[in-house]
Parts: C-alpha cells; structure tokens; sequence
C-alpha cells in the first residue's frame, strides 16, 4: 500500500527569478534562482494496492517491463475552471479525483487505458477525458460525480499524448503520438475537425480560436465555422507550441531544447527575453500555461516546477520533483504540481502538491 501527493499552491504576488526568447537568441544572462515557496497543501490518493512496478531493480541492473508503469506515478493534471476539482492521470489505467476545496479524495477512475497520459476537466467540472496507452488507445469521458463511464472514442493509433477542452466546454481537442488530432464535439462525439501531423492544439482563453501546429506551420482556426484564418510559416528549428495567450499577443514554443516567447501578431521574437529556463534533451514540457495576464509562464522542465516572470525575466522553480504532471486553474488561484521519487529511492513521497 502506497499513497501518492499532489501539491496546489495559491500565488498572489510572485517574485521570481530568470528568463527566454526566440529566434534570434541572445546570450543568457546569469541570474540568481530563486526557490518556490512550500505548498500550501497536498493532495494524497485513498489507499489502495498498487501493481507491481515496472521498474525492477536488481542485482546491477535495472530492468524496464514493456507496457508497465510505475507505482504512484502522476503523469498529467488538471484543473476544472473554477479550480473546485483536479484530475491526475496515474499509470496502471488509475485516474484519481480531488475536491480542491475541502482537500478531499472524491474518487478514483480504473480506465483500463494503462499508462495514463492526458486528463482533462470540462469546465464546470462535471466530465474529465482521459486517454493513455492501451485499450486500442481509447478516449474515454466520464462522469466525475459517479464515475459513470459516459463515452468510448477509438479514433487514435497511438498513446494519447494531448487532451484540451475549449472554455465552454463544446469541444474537446485530441493529438495523438503519431500526429493525429482532432476536435470532438463533446455532445455528440463527432469530429468537427481532423489534422494530421499535429501532436498539439490550444484553445484561446475565450475559445473563439483554436492554435495548431504541423510539420510546416503554425494554424489558427475559427471556432465558429472551424475555417482556417491565419497561417504562420514554421521557422527553421521545429518549435513546437506549448502555451497561448491571445490577449497578451503571445505563445510560447519549445526549440532547441528550450523555452521561447513569440509574438503572436508578427511571429517575432519578444524583445527582451532571453534563454532562464534550463535546457532540456528530455523532450518538451508535459504542462504549460500562462497566467491570464501572460505576465507569467508556469511549465514542468527537466523534473521541476518553474513560474517565469516575463515583466522581470526572472525565475523560480521547485526543487526536483522527477515528474512532469504539472496545472493551474483558469482563474488563476492555484497552480498544481505533482511529486514522484526517483526509482532509487528508499523512502518514498511521492505525491501532488498545491501552490
């Protein structure tokens, strides 16, 4: 038996410390980190008897079971919009349920998909999708106040690796690992929209748009008519988009194994910022997300928490958390992230927590 924590945090005025841009890079400057502040609480799984490891260590070696996770692992989070209720995607197919505001464990979904890659929370809290790496790579909604399982889409070829819904909670955006994505109608399931060579999508704050990108280019889509308005040329590099915010003109991508700000207007590198966040070969961040304001950019890399200041170009971040899982909640109040130990560890935290 094993529990696992998530922790949420509350930020009112952050001070942080360290920064990043795009296109053409500037020398980074060297600048003190600051450290988070502890979690205000943290979020524990109910008790229950977890699968046997995938991870086997034995006598000087370490052997990896195809197909099978790891205990306690938090792989994706996420936030309903009023922050009342938080998803956590686990492996072994388990999907765990908290009420945010009384701190306690509403439920846990046995999804039957393995290794849980992507959660996400409609809006009012009432569905979260999930998808992950069996079950012929299902999409699966549920209900979260029965743990009723609503719909099955078996649309995808490969692990699920991204799950949006828009702010209204009509549409649901899929991507799977192979490039595949699409929006689903929530109500009826169908696909309004279908892409291909697309491993992200994210909606606009206010849903009116949905942003894409493919091997060639970046693709704004109108959500109304899902006709396509606007192009932007992929620069050389592959970046890869990871967070949008429309009302401060600006999105943030993944190149060269870092964190860039781009204008969304011009496709132009915001003046001023600079390589802060660290480099990472590890792949892109699993969660990223910038305040309403676009003033900061919360984003798991290289095993940590960061919030990056881009009024003062300065970071903060977590002490190594070895996980990915990272959300905060559309009005801003919390910032959740989730801890898992290293599989050399004796003594095991593992866990979500709250900021």
């Amino acid at each position: 038996m094993r529990a696992f924590l998530i922790v949420v945090a509350f930020f009112s005025s952050p001070t942080f410390a360290q920064t990043q841009s795009q296109a053409p890079v500037a020398p980074a400057p060297t600048q003190q980190q600051k450290p988070f502040p502890p979690p205000d609480f943290v979020l524990r799984d109910a008790p229950h008897k977890e699968p046997k490891s995938g991870v086997q260590i034995g006598p000087g070696q370490i052997t990896i079971v195809q197909g099978v996770g790891t205990p306690t692992v938090i792989n994706a989070l996420s936030f309903s919009a009023d922050g009342k209720v938080l998803a956590a995607g686990k492996d072994f197919g388990r999907v765990v349920l908290w009420d945010v505001q009384e701190r306690e464990f509403l439920r846990a979904l046995e999804t039957g998909q393995g290794i849980v890659s992507a959660v996400a929370l409609s809006p009012d809290g009432k569905t979260v999708a999930t998808g992950g790496s069996s079950d012929h790579f299902s999409v699966k909604l549920w209900d979260v106040a029965t743990g009723k399982l609503l719909k099955v889409l078996k649309e995808d070829q490969d692990f699920i690796q991204c799950l949006v819904f828009d702010l209204t909670g009509k549409w649901l955006a899929v991507a799977d690992h192979t490039g595949k994505a699409y929006v689903l109608d929530v109500v009826s399931g169908a696909p309004v929209l279908r892409l291909t060579d697309t491993h992200v999508a994210r909606f606009s704050r206010g849903g009116s748009m949905l942003m894409t990108a493919d091997q060639k280019e970046f693709s704004i889509w109108s959500t109304t008519d899902w006709s396509k308005t606007r192009v932007m040329p992929r620069w050389q590099g592959f970046p890869t988009l990871i967070a949008l915010n429309t009302a401060a003109d600006r999105f943030a991508v993944y190149q060269s194994w870092g964190v860039r700000l781009i204008r969304l207007s011009t496709a132009e590198a915001i003046e001023g910022l600079t390589d802060v966040l660290p480099k990472t070969s590890t792949g892109k961040p699993n969660f990223a997300e910038f305040r309403a304001d676009g003033s900061l950019l919360y984003a798991t890399v290289a095993g940590r928490l960061w919030v990056w200041d881009t009024s003062t170009n300065k970071v903060c971040s977590t002490p190594v958390m070895y996980s990915g899982g990272g959300a905060l909640s559309t009005d801003n109040r919390w910032l959740a992230g989730s801890k898992d130990d290293s599989v050399f560890s004796t003594k095991r935290t593992d866990g979500g927590l709250g900021y």
